[in-house]
């Protein structure tokens, strides 16, 4: 087996293309370093406002029990007074 052996021009060639390679491929991770950063900060806003809006539905959700549990109760009582009022007048 013969090899043939380099010229240092060959070599020297043969690095340049290396480095522009090996900065091409840095160049490009860069930027798909960049753009996922991107993404990244994009999905945790549209998070924020998801958690944002969960809190505001969990609100609205627990208002509208508590108003139907409270319209429960004054329907209950004024149902016990409108009771009593006929009481009442049963016995007089």
């Amino acid at each position: 087996m013969t090899e043939k052996k380099k010229s240092r021009k060959q070599i020297e060639e043969e690095l340049e293309i290396a480095v522009a390679k090996n900065e091409d491929l840095a160049k490009g991770y860069n930027e798909l370093l960049g753009q996922a950063q991107g993404v990244q900060e994009l999905s945790n806003k549209r998070l924020m406002t998801i958690r944002l809006l969960e809190t505001f539905t969990n609100t609205v959700l627990a208002a509208g029990e508590q108003l139907r549990r409270d319209m429960t109760e004054l329907n209950l009582v004024q149902q016990q007074s409108a009771e009593e009022v006929v009481k009442e007048e049963g016995t007089e």
